[in-house]
């Protein structure tokens, strides 16, 4: 059992002060969708990232595992055996959001805490409850704005005086309009249809799912722009993940089993590549507000495909995924035009202790990626190991999920993309 520690009260600093790392983590991301975007120059910051260092297949967990289940992995370097994340929810019947008071294995932002670097998290799946960390901690649940009608609830921040600074940054659906996400949406019969409209459920949701992102990186910018960038930062953006699984079929429309409107397939068929290019744009901010000297991981949990046609019918939620994702990195520490040959979600954690010159826990389920560190890097900082990390929960600490009174209306939302029953 694991409790997370305030690294500020223990004092001291960890063995390599000038190190700075940013994760920038895109749900959803394949390079099936990326390659011919990159290749058409409009994908810049990514091929950026690529030329200067690497790019990889990133082997998510199999068999096919929900988003929480594998973003705990990529913070813990352990499966959800260990790390006590399953998926959404808690059991079947009761259906309870699993939350932040499940996790059962330690994160790296925890771990390298405690050694007295500074961190910041910024979205990450499963953090509500805000985790007490040594810097900041924004949960993924600021971005349900109560002017979309969702109620307000505490701990969405930590330090929770943050809360107060990130608020007003926070967008939301009602207040996006059609101009910002005109890049999203093809032609112009859309722009001001009503609820009879055949786009009109369409529109709001690629507003909703722009709101929620939009809400990340105001936050992350903010954060870089007030504060002094943290040793370890971690950014997470959901939006290409929910656009792949509400519009691969205008993109694509002969992988679906239905009949769509022609008005339909030229609103939306450049739904999915247009945010593809919108998430590229919103890495290029995070690299201007960053110190060039930092290291920087981008990658996603699982790769994206059309519905799976079965004999039982099309198969979308969880199916609609694919094993292979994406890796890239650029920076100190990084071989640049290294070839990876088996890289894995379970190896994140264990790569950034590494570049960090801490050593690895002996009980994660995952390797270091030592083809993707600089041979020099690895001689002056060879890899080390220590039995474990983990720790006994405090006495009176419960894994009970929180309920809180957004539950009901997230479960709506995973249950609309076949999440959950």
């Amino acid at each position: 059992m694991t409790v997370a520690v305030v690294a500020s009260t223990l004092g001291g600093c960890g063995s390599a002060p000038d190190t700075k790392v940013v994760i920038i983590g895109i749900d959803g991301m394949d390079w099936m969708v990326a390659d011919p975007l990159i290749e058409a120059g409009k994908m810049p910051n990514l091929a950026r990232i690529i030329k200067e260092g690497i790019r990889s297949d990133f082997h998510s967990l199999m068999p096919l595992q929900k988003s929480p289940a594998i973003w705990t992995t990529l913070a813990t370097g352990k499966g959800l055996q260990k790390h006590g994340i399953g998926g959404f929810v808690e059991g079947v019947e009761e259906q309870a959001l699993l939350n932040s008071t499940g996790w059962r294995a330690r994160s790296i932002w925890d771990i390298l805490g405690e050694k007295g670097y500074s961190v910041g998290v910024v979205g990450w799946l499963v953090t509500w409850p805000a985790q007490k960390v040594n810097g900041y901690c924004v949960t993924d649940r600021i971005t349900y704005s109560p002017e979309d009608g969702y109620p307000s609830i505490p701990d969405l921040t930590y330090p929770p005086e943050l809360e107060d600074e990130l608020v007003p940054l926070r967008a939301s659906m009602a207040g996006t309009s059609d101009d910002e996400v005109a890049g999203l949406v093809g032609g112009d019969s859309w722009r001001g249809g009503g609820e009879e409209s055949l786009t009109w459920g369409g529109v709001q949701t690629i507003k909703t799912i722009y709101a929620s992102d939009q809400t990340i990186r105001n936050a992350a910018l903010h954060l870089l722009d007030t504060r002094e960038q943290p040793d370890f930062l971690a950014v997470y953006f959901l939006g290409v993940d929910r656009v792949s699984h509400r519009f691969w079929g205008p993109m694509q429309p002969w992988t679906v089993d239905m009949k769509m409107e022609d008005e339909v397939i030229e609103a939306f068929k450049g739904t999915v590549p247009g945010y593809y290019e919108r998430v590229d744009a919103m890495i290029g901010e995070i690299l201007d507000s960053i110190d060039e000297n930092s290291t920087v991981i981008v990658c996603s949990d699982h790769g994206f495909r059309g519905p799976l046609r079965t004999q039982q019918g099309l198969q979308l939620g969880i199916m609609m995924h694919r094993e292979i994702g994406v890796l890239a990195a650029m920076g100190p520490g990084v071989r640049k035009g290294a070839t990876l040959t088996s890289a894995s979600v379970l190896d994140l954690t264990p790569t950034l202790l590494a570049l960090f010159g801490e050593p690895v826990g002996r009980d994660m389920d995952g390797f270091v990626l030592t083809e993707l560190l600089d041979e020099q890097f690895l001689d002056d900082r060879p890899v080390t190991y220590v039995e474990t990390y983990e720790k006994e929960r405090e006495p009176g600490q419960s894994e009970e999920p929180i309920e809180s009174e957004l539950d009901d209306a997230i479960k709506e939302e995973l249950r609309s993309l076949g999440y959950i029953e």
